[in-house]
């Protein structure tokens, strides 16, 4: 039995060996089956997938059509390119046909935008700003009102793409759309509901003609409809012998009604019957002919509109409802002044036309516009990778994308426990998270998950600014689906080599099922981490670890919540996410396959505890992004070795004594980052004292720092009187051991000015209250004075031996 993976694999070996591309070794094959490391096979030609998408510009391309032939009519760019062309040059012929195959946001403009888009237009060309001023002969202010006549639609960024075939479509060069999309369709639906108001109103009027027997009705019904064929031609661009092609056309899905609209039949008279044949029957072969002419739309009933989009897209909903309003807007312009709108928007509206050399170039000039329009992110880009050029099957693909789309959504509601299962099946990798029902993470815990998730696979700091985040996401994508297929083809040779097996061959690992086991779950994770949401992870289940006991499972939470304060409250302990997420993903896999065991104890009993104090000790030290970078891949390294914990994560006494010396010298009361930190460490402690004691421990919420000794106080106030010394104020005012641990409450100003000089037998009445056990110790001292904050400074300092543990070298 040859399957389809196998084939695959061997009809472009050749291809991969041209690349210049050399595998890796059978001992790197060896070392992904056991799930052990993730660090080979980088820019590797994958077996039935094109190149990358984003490449280096340094990159040599050649342009080749869909026939195989290289393209007559777009030679490689050598420079970027940018010209300022009014929109009846741009839409003239086919020297301008634009795709979006790139642009993965889809057709976003509602009513609102387009009618700001309409009435600048409409100001522009019946207005004061465009019309003509008759009152003047004076040929210099006549040439200063051109100038400020012109409309500028600002900039577009296009792509040559490679698969014009001039041997069918004639001389001409079809564009990807990097940015205006929203623009170059809101323009074409204009256009035709320009096309079809002229064609509408010549219709009429040779009716009319017919009856009265009139000839200057005539000659005005060619006139109509000679424009209406005009513009027609601008939408529909057609060449004698040469296949149809469309000034525009989006993803197929999305396609559907701008295709009925760009292709509206003009029932020219001057086509012969052959022609208009060959035309039905192309269309015949969309879903588009089976839809109602779109100069019908606006005259349909709730019923029969319902009908038509239920089916539809979001996209294509949006092109309807679109359409119809610019129609009806119009239908209130008289013929003069359409003919006015078209000829200005044709001859005075101009775009900036950007043609880069390559995409990597296209992708850094949108980015570097800010954002505008309807905010595109690299990580758009990536998810159009994923679900469209490293999905094969069309299905699959627009799946992909509306499950990602659900993601991406803001999140309303916490994620049921439920809702996260295991996926085992037998066509793809070992079993890994995915999500059994909709979840909504929102966008960007989907972007910090593929930066934390692709700089652990790469073993490197990814840049999270600027877009070039996203030349590195392909390059993890890549490598996931190099290693998942070399394990598949491996899976596959054993079942053709079993002659009883009836299985059927297996499927290539492709980008849906990257999303599925790789980009899915970690932001589910990532989600339930950053939220707090510890009760929906399944390896903290009662029901799933039945051997973790109730303190145990404290202590665990109280690791992950100290972890999650100090990473998302400290900048210098940012990268410990990276091993922090690849823990809770570890350990939920190990907890759905087996309930626990070993490898659950393993990451649960020896790695969180390491993460946890060398957290810390970033945080601490502030050392810089290459030493956090190279302590995390450690980490991680020694978690991929299965047989220890690994070498070259243990501190020696030198560091441990740095990261003690660190914290008493901090002056943590400085800054709100310091602050942060200082209840992160406060709230630890706490939590370690109650879990000693058998004691619960407070549920999670936000804590803060209160000063024992006020920062400012009235003179001859009590403070004055035990601290009179302002350089010893000035010593430990911002130390940790003059900051107490309190419950996060709001206040009013009032309050906080009341509170702000209190005394320390009212800071005792407060401190009593709260539920942390540092906290309340401290009103049992009979007052705050220099030798309560250093003995409280000793007492916090030795602490830190007991709570964090770096481990011992074996």
């Amino acid at each position: 039995m040859t399957s389809a993976l196998t084939v695959a694999l061997a009809a472009t070996s050749l291809a991969t060996l041209a690349s210049g591309f050399t595998p890796p070794s059978s001992t790197a094959v060896a070392a992904a089956a056991t799930a052990v490391s993730y660090k080979t096979a980088l820019y590797q030609e994958l077996p039935f997938f094109a190149a990358p998408a984003f490449t280096s510009s340094t990159t040599p391309s050649t342009a080749t059509s869909s026939s195989g032939t290289i393209s007559q009519s777009s030679p490689p760019q050598s420079a970027t390119v940018t010209l300022r062309l009014p929109l009846g040059t741009l839409f003239d012929g086919r020297d301008y046909i634009f795709v979006t195959e790139s642009n993965v946001r889809g057709y976003e403009w509602t009513e609102k935008e387009t009618d700001i888009l309409l009435d600048d237009l409409m100001d522009a060309a019946l207005g004061t700003l465009g019309g003509q001023d008759t009152t003047t002969n004076n040929p210099q202010q006549q040439q200063q009102q051109q100038i400020i006549t012109d409309y500028e639609l600002s900039q577009i960024v296009l792509v040559p793409t490679s698969d014009w075939d001039s041997n069918l479509l004639g001389l001409g060069s079809r564009y990807d759309v990097y940015d205006g999309q929203q623009r170059l369709v809101t323009l074409n639906l204009l256009l035709a509901s320009l096309r079809d108001s002229f064609q509408l109103e010549a219709s009429s009027s040779s009716s009319t003609s017919s009856l009265d027997g009139g000839g200057g009705n005539n000659k005005r019904s060619v006139a109509l409809k000679a424009t209406a064929n005009e513009i027609s031609s601008m939408l529909l661009p057609r060449k004698v012998r040469k296949e149809d092609v469309k000034r525009i056309t989006l993803r197929k899905r999305d396609n559907v009604l701008l295709e009925k609209i760009l292709v509206h039949n003009l029932d020219h008279e001057d086509e012969d019957d052959d022609e208009q044949q060959q035309q039905e029957e192309e269309d015949s072969t969309t879903k588009a002919a089976t839809l109602p002419p779109s100069n019908t739309w606006s005259k349909l009933s709730p019923k029969q509109k319902s009908t038509l989009l239920t089916p539809l897209s979001n996209a294509n909903t949006r092109i309807f409802h679109n359409f119809i309003h610019l129609t009806k807007r119009l239908s209130l312009l008289t013929t003069r002044e359409r003919l006015r709108l078209l000829d200005y928007i044709v001859e005075r509206v101009y775009l900036l036309v950007c043609i880069p050399e390559t995409s990597r170039i296209a992708r850094n000039i949108v980015m570097s516009q800010g954002r505008k329009g309807m905010d595109n992110e690299a990580v758009d880009d990536f998810k159009g990778l994923v679900c469209f050029r490293y999905t094969l099957d069309e299905d699959d693909m627009y799946q992909t994308f509306d499950q990602w789309d659900e993601l991406a959504a803001e999140p309303t509601t916490s994620i049921s426990s439920s809702s996260s299962s295991i996926t085992n099946d037998s066509s793809s990798s070992p079993p890994s998270l995915s999500s059994s029902k909709p979840i909504a993470v929102g966008r960007d815990i989907i972007t910090s998950a593929c930066l934390l998730r692709a700089s652990a696979a790469l073993r490197t700091k990814i840049r999270s600014r600027g877009g070039d985040e996203v030349y590195e996401w392909e390059r993890w994508l890549r490598q996931e689906l190099w290693l998942q297929n070399q394990l598949l083809a491996k899976k596959q040779q054993q079942q053709d080599n079993n002659s009883k097996s009836t299985t059927d061959p297996l499927q290539p690992w492709q980008g849906k099922d990257f999303f599925a086991n790789k980009i899915q779950p970690a932001s589910i994770v990532l989600h339930k981490f950053r939220t707090r949401q510890w009760d929906e992870f399944t390896f903290l289940s009662k029901d799933v670890n039945k051997k973790m006991t109730k303190m145990e499972r404290s202590a665990v939470i109280a690791r992950f919540d100290f972890l999650r304060d100090v990473i998302m409250g400290v900048t210098s302990a940012k990268e410990a996410e990276i091993v922090v997420l690849d823990i809770l993903l570890r350990a939920e896999e190990a907890a759905m396959s087996n309930g626990g065991g070993s490898g659950l104890d393993r990451y649960l009993e020896k790695f969180l505890p390491l993460v946890e104090s060398w957290t810390l000790w970033m945080a601490l030290t502030r050392p810089s992004p290459m030493q956090r970078h190279a302590r995390v891949f450690s980490l991680l390294d020694a978690m991929d070795d299965v047989d220890s914990v690994g070498a070259g994560i243990f501190a020696d006494d030198d560091e441990m004594e740095n990261v003690k010396a660190a914290m008493d010298e901090y002056e943590f009361g400085a800054s709100a980052g310091g602050k942060r930190l200082a209840a992160a460490i406060l709230k630890r402690m706490s939590t370690h004292l109650m879990l000693e004691e058998k004691k619960g421990i407070p549920d999670g919420g936000d804590v803060s720092v209160d000063f024992i000794l006020p920062s400012k106080f009235a003179k001859g106030s009590e403070w004055e009187k035990q601290w009179p010394e302002e350089e010893e104020r000035v010593e430990w005012m911002n130390r940790i051991g003059n900051l107490a641990l309190v419950s996060s409450r709001p206040r009013s100003r009032t309050a906080k000015k009341k509170g702000a000089d209190s005394s320390w037998e009212q800071k005792c009445v407060n401190f009593k209250k709260e539920p942390w056990l540092l906290t309340r110790q401290l009103i049992e001292l009979d007052g705050w004075d220099a030798a309560a904050v250093q003995d409280q400074q000793k007492d916090i300092l030795s602490l830190t031996d007991l709570v964090w543990s770096f481990g011992t070298k074996e």
